[in-house]
Order: C-alpha cells, then structure tokens, then sequence
C-alpha cells in the first residue's frame, strides 16, 4: 500500500555525468513545486570478502556519502534556497530507491550511458525503478539543458487505459503553459503491407483512431480552455517516432504497461525511448482510471 505523499522529489545519484543531470533537473523542478529535494545514493547491503559475505565496510560508506555530498553542493548551486536532505541506502539498487521514493511527488534518475558498458551496469537499474515506483519518474538525459520549445510531448499505444497519463499531461501543459501534443505512432506487421500503407494518402483506420482520441479529450480541453492541443496519428515504429520527435519537446511523456499482481516491467517501446531520447522521459504509472480531472495542486509543473 502507498504511503501518503510526502511532497518531495527525490532524486538518485551515483555520481556520474547522467546523475549530475538528474540532480540539476530535479532541483529546478522542486523549485518550481516549492518542494523540498531529497539526494539518495544506495551501496550495496553486502559486499564479497573471502568466501563470506559481509557488511559494507567504512570506505564504501564514506565513498557513498562523498557521493551524496558532490550531489547536494551541484544541486545548492543550482537552486540555493531549496531545502535538501540525503540518504544513504543499503540494498538493490531498484528496490531501495523504489521503496525510499514511495508516496514521493517525484522521482528523478538519470538516463542509460549510451556506453555499452556503463549501460549494461546502469540500464536494469533505471528500468527496474521506472517499471515499479508508485510516483511519476523522470529520467533525464547528459547532457546541458536545452532551449525551451514549450511543447510537452505525448507517447501512447492505447487510449483503454491512458486516462492517467492523458489528465498529468494536460496539468503539465497548463502549468508549463506549453503546447501539448498527442503522438500515436502505428505500423503494418511486414514491409509489405507498409508499402501499401504508405501509398495510400489517410487510411480509414488513421482517421477513426484520430477521432477515438479526439473523444477521449472533450472534457479535459474543456478543463484545460488554455493549453494548446494538437493530435497526430503517425505511420511508423512507435519508438523510432518518439525518439525523432523528442528532438523538439521540452518533456516526452508515457505511461508504462499496467499489470497485475507483482508483474513489473516496461515494454520494448518504453526501454528504447528511455535509452535514445533526447528529452526528459516522464513515466507515468498506471493508476486507476481518474472519475473527474485532478486539480492542478495534485499535478505539478515539470521544469524541463
């Protein structure tokens, strides 16, 4: 059961070049909530020694908190009023974070290394947390902040359950006051068929997907009379699409498969867009269809 929001954002850091971005990312966004920020770094809650295992000895620990502490100084820079605490964590990584950012406002990791290597050892980590947090996770890519474009940009495979994501993304278009733009990308299951798709100007399937979406959107326009709406259902591979038009959004966001039971994962659209991304991925998880439109205070601006 989810604990009660602790209104925080809370952001993981191993001191890499991704997590300095995560923390410049998540300090300007608890700013923006008027939040407080929370830095955590997790080492392992054992350690190979000999042929036992033991406890994290004093050097991991201090290594840890010289971590948490290059972390706190990026992020006082960044935002010098900004109440900030840390945490030290002992366990997996995508539990203790996941367990630590329950009832959280948000949480912020830094994006998979496009180094083989360093994304093999960080990839399960930032999945693993996307897939099973209970609160919104963005996941910031390296690199220096961009230009705003003042679009928020919507990734979706389905409307049956995307009632969720479509309400946090109307709220964060509002409070942005960025345009908001709905993208559902499709393709044919061979070449074949895509040949014949591409000759044919609108397809009737295209037109009625359009409009499937457009009615789903009456009431939160209505909600919303000052956020910018466009819709584009797109012939192509969804992640491929998504990563293209990342290029030009402030926030890509998206919202993970919903499961039953304790099945957590993320498809192969969410992984690729999560890895290639140009933009910050917000993920939304999949909780139960809304029966009115959040207000704004439950849907805080995201500060790309």
């Amino acid at each position: 059961m989810m604990s009660s929001r602790s209104e925080r954002v809370v952001v993981a850091t191993s001191g890499s070049a991704t997590s300095r971005a995560a923390i410049v990312f998540a300090a300007r966004e608890a700013a923006t909530r008027g939040l407080g920020l929370e830095l955590v770094h997790v080492i392992p809650a054992t350690f190979p020694a000999g042929p036992y295992a033991g406890a994290p000895d004093v050097a991991l620990r201090h290594a840890g908190r010289e971590v948490l502490a290059a972390g706190e100084e990026l992020a006082r820079r960044t935002a010098p009023d900004l109440e900030i605490s840390t945490a030290l964590l002992l366990g997996s990584r995508p539990d203790a974070i996941v367990h630590h950012a329950d009832g959280a406002d948000l949480l912020v990791v830094g994006a998979p290394p496009h180094d083989l290597v360093e994304r093999l050892w960080t990839g399960s980590t930032i999945t693993g947390t996307a897939a099973r947090a209970c609160c919104p996770v963005a996941i910031v890519p390296e690199g220096p902040a961009r230009p705003l474009s003042h679009q928020v940009l919507v990734g979706f495979g389905s409307t049956r359950h995307a009632g969720q994501l479509f309400a946090t993304a109307f709220a964060v278009a509002s409070l942005n006051q960025a345009e908001l733009r709905f993208v559902h990308a499709w393709n044919q299951v061979s070449p074949y068929d895509d040949a014949i798709a591409e000759r044919v100007p609108t397809p009737e399937w295209e037109t009625e997907e359009a409009r499937a979406i457009e009615d789903r959107l009456i009431d939160l326009r209505m909600a919303y009379p000052d956020v910018h709406v466009s819709v584009d259902v797109v012939h192509g591979q969804a992640a491929y699409v998504l990563v293209t038009e990342s290029k030009s959004a402030d926030l890509l966001m998206i919202s993970r498969p919903l499961h039953g039971g304790f099945v957590h994962h993320l498809g192969a659209t969410a992984r690729a867009v999560i890895r290639e991304a140009s933009c910050p991925v917000l993920v939304v998880p999949p909780l139960p269809e809304p029966g009115g439109v959040p207000p704004l205070h439950a849907e805080s601006a995201l500060a790309p």
